[in-house]
């Protein structure tokens, strides 16, 4: 009996198609702007970007998108490949602000939030919820910064001009575990909103695993 695609083929095969696309609306672009704006390197004699998203450093090679690890063979993951070239696409160039939002707050942020809420805040509440000192942990390991929000909070650039800051408050025996994102009010002028989600979540997987290396 034959059966149809998993959700999971049809993500992936949605991811490709706009891997391609952006690829193509790279190349219709100018490098140097699109550095500028992003705050990636672009290297005029090999036409190449580079670019660190979340706490790798990749290649992307102009005009025709190809993205690779600057320091490894394996491939790259469809969805990263789409985020970065959609950051470089986007980038509207606007210094960060420092004003957080919320992500309900961003331009089509509501039609989002359930997948944000479930990709994003799940496994980032589960794992720090019952210990935020934990999370503070995380943060001096991976060299990332703190902010003063919730029981702890801290802030990652997944993106060069993307600053994502996680906020947990643990919970007790009376009050159960919460957790919220923030972006700076420029996240619009970066990445779409779909992009966002990818990019958070992303950087919430990156939160999550870091536990398991804690001595």
């Amino acid at each position: 009996m034959q059966t149809g695609k998993s959700t999971s083929q049809h993500l992936q095969e949605g991811y490709q198609l706009a891997y391609e696309k952006a690829c193509a609306n790279l190349a219709a672009k100018n490098p140097e702007e699109m550095a500028v704006n992003s705050g990636a390197e672009f290297d005029s004699s090999r036409n190449v970007f580079t670019l660190r998203y979340i706490n790798e450093v990749y290649t992307i090679s102009y005009p025709d998108g190809e993205v690779k690890f600057a320091g490894s063979l394996e491939p790259v993951p469809v969805a990263a490949k789409v985020v970065m070239l959609h950051y470089l696409l986007t980038a509207g160039g606007q210094p960060v602000s420092g004003q957080v939002i919320s992500f309900k707050e961003i331009p089509g942020g509501m039609i989002y939030l359930q997948p944000f809420n479930g990709r994003v805040l799940g496994g980032f509440k589960a794992i720090f919820g019952k210990n935020a000192g934990m999370l503070t942990k995380v943060g001096e390991k991976l060299g990332i910064g703190f902010a003063k929000y919730g029981d702890t909070a801290v802030t990652m650039n997944v993106l060069p001009r993307i600053p994502v800051t996680y906020v947990i408050w643990e919970g007790d025996e009376e009050f159960p575990a919460n957790a919220t994102v923030l972006f700076d009010a420029t996240a619009q002028y970066y990445l779409p909103t779909e992009d966002l989600v990818v990019a958070a979540a992303a950087g919430a997987s990156l939160l999550n695993k870091t536990v398991r290396t804690l001595s």
